[in-house]
């Protein structure tokens, strides 16, 4: 296998789906040196970043070439990092796979043999595990075409795990056996402290380890060349979640990097940025040195995440526009997050939680009861309007955590039913706090006039019992029933949902803003489905009727229930709207229907 050859498989490998390109001329591709030609004893120059985004260089010595190996592909370049920066950054980092590997050839021409993407975890932190190039470029195409030789005649084989401390495992069990694991670092940066944890145990799930690198920081665009650092990413823009790499192999618009998967997810939609290294951390002893890092600029879209490596295309960012207000009216204070969700339906209602919990944290500074007021809007090219949840929420301890994961479990519902999958294009969150807990439980009920006709106007005076407060009469307009026959009746007063106060006070020792969660969101999708199933009209229309089912749970609002109406139906009665949130209690209003006219 050539050089030209494989540029020209890579680029028919993303011709049919490729974004447009960025302004400027497409940068050509470095040329490359089949595994074939790879032999032990060659000596290479790494390509990487340690601090900020200048590309530094280090020596790299070809140790072994092993195929039909454990690892991805089929095989893997074994070799040792050399020279004073590997004493500087204490050995092979985490954020360092995709650093391109260079080797110059008889013609004198470097070519690149493929990149650094796996550690050992040795004393030394020196001895690394290569993707092979041809690899990272059949991999960005789906395919496996890479020939595979005979097994060299190693004294000890190569097994990929997921760790460097599995690595460790695996070595001391099995001394015949070299362990690598993946140079993968993920972080996040804008959130709030008491986020992060939430979001760090849902990710964990995946094996995923998050890094916080405190608040954002903008930063001009740096041009994604081998070596220079990109960026992964679930979500951009004020808050980013992602994991730091190096560019591998740039050919036009197609940026090829990591030597390894970033979540396995095949064809993708990611988002892609460059990125900014604050310092290499070196740590080889007590843990694997790596860097920390945040995302720059977004750049494009991560297009494959496969076994030997990551594919983006340069140009537009078709992500979730999303944007997040919280006004605390007690002080007057207001906190907005803009960013970019990746659209990716596995991912996308994890990260969305932020958008919700992150100004609301901001605003509030610390652990606060009191009453939220929720409104969220998702607009979808499906859709004639964008689908609007409303909500109200109060707590005696931390209010911001009851009114956490609804934007996770809308989107959930939206983009990860079997019925018919939603496309989302933005977000907005708008939340209103007050420190006033505006919560009471019904204590009795009666309607005036008490004659009625069924299906007329009157008036629901509601005895409410507030938190902490004395008891008053709630004047709201309602209409009778029209299934209630002729004759003395009498209207049952009952919560529409008794989720919405938390009176317990707030155990200081939680975090604030706890996720739904997957069991939640999985809750909230079959319940979607049934509603689904009982609704008539085009699949998109089943859909958005079983979501209103499944999130019809008003927390400021009581039900009206006829005879022969349970109050275990959570369908059954009708809906009114009162200015608290009704937690508990009940209550008769007793009325005399007249005949028609």
């Amino acid at each position: 296998m050539r050089a030209a050859p494989r540029r020209a498989t890579l680029a028919a490998a993303v011709a049919g789906g490729a974004l447009a390109l960025a302004a400027g001329p497409a940068a050509a591709a470095d040329p490359i040196m089949p595994l074939s030609e790879v032999t032990p004893g060659m000596v290479g120059e790494a390509r990487t970043v340690v601090r900020g985004t200048d590309i530094v260089t280090f020596p790299v010595r070809i140790l072994d070439v092993q195929r039909s190996t454990d690892g991805p592909g089929g095989a893997v370049i074994l070799a040792r990092a050399e020279g004073p920066l590997m004493e500087q950054t204490g050995g092979v980092a985490e954020g360092m796979s995709g650093s391109p590997v260079y080797v110059t050839g008889a013609d004198g021409v470097p070519r690149v043999i493929g990149a650094i993407a796996f550690g050992q975890g040795d004393q030394e932190n020196v001895i690394v595990g290569l993707t092979p190039i041809e690899q990272m470029i059949d991999s960005s195409a789906g395919q496996r075409a890479l020939e595979l030789a005979p097994p060299s005649p190693a004294a000890r084989r190569v097994t990929v795990v997921a760790s460097r401390a599995a690595a460790r495992r695996l070595e001391a069990r099995h001394p015949d056996r070299i362990g690598l694991y993946p140079l993968t670092r993920w972080m996040v940066a804008g959130a709030s402290r008491p986020l992060i944890g939430p979001l760090s145990r849902e990710l964990a799930r995946s094996g995923i380890q998050l890094t916080s690198i405190g608040p954002r920081a903008m930063r001009p665009p740096v041009p994604l060349v081998p070596g220079a650092s990109m960026t992964a990413l679930l979500a951009g823009g004020d808050i980013a979640i992602g994991t730091i790499g190096t560019v591998t192999y740039v050919d036009g618009a197609t940026v090829l990097g990591f030597g390894h998967p970033f979540l396995s997810a095949g064809r993708a939609r990611f988002l892609l940025g460059d990125g900014y290294v604050l310092q290499t951390i070196p740590a080889p002893i007590f843990g694997a040195s790596y860097k920390l890092a945040e995302p720059g600029t977004l750049r494009g879209m991560v297009t494959s995440d496969r076994a030997d490596g990551v594919t983006g295309v340069l140009g537009p960012v078709e992500g979730i526009s999303a944007v997040g207000t919280a006004r605390y009216l007690a002080r007057g204070t207001t906190s907005t997050v803009r960013g970019i969700i990746a659209p990716d339906p596995r991912t996308a209602p994890i990260v969305a939680g932020l958008v919700q919990d992150e100004p609301a944290a901001r605003v509030v500074d610390g652990i606060a009861g009191g009453t939220v007021t929720l409104r969220i809007s998702i607009s979808s090219p499906d859709l004639r309007r964008p689908l609007v949840y409303r909500n109200v929420y109060a707590s005696a301890g931390d209010v911001v955590t009851l009114a956490s994961g609804q934007l996770s479990r809308l989107l959930a519902i939206l983009m990860q039913n079997g019925v018919r999958p939603v496309p989302v294009t933005r977000v907005a969150v708008n939340q209103a706090l007050q420190g006033r807990i505006r919560a009471a439980r019904i204590t009795g009920a009666r309607v005036t006039p008490r004659r009625v006709r069924a299906g007329g106007r009157a008036t629901l005076l509601l005895v409410v019992q507030p938190w902490q407060a004395a008891p008053r009469v709630v004047r709201v307009p309602i209409r009778i029933p029209s299934g209630i026959g002729p004759g003395r009746a009498a209207l049952r007063v009952v919560p529409s949902s008794t989720d919405g106060f938390d009176p317990v006070p707030a155990d200081l020792t939680q975090e604030v803003g706890v996720e739904s969660g997957p069991a939640a969101r999985r809750a909230a999708v079959a319940a979607a489905q049934r509603g689904a199933a009982k609704a008539r009209g085009s699949r998109l229309q089943r859909l958005i009727a079983g979501l209103r089912r499944a999130t019809d749970d008003r927390n400021d609002a009581v039900r009206l229930l006829g005879p022969g109406e349970a109050a275990d139906d959570a369908e059954a009665g009708t809906r009114v709207g009162v200015p608290y949130v009704i937690y508990g209690g009940r209550a008769s209003a007793r009325i005399v229907v007249r005949g028609p006219r």
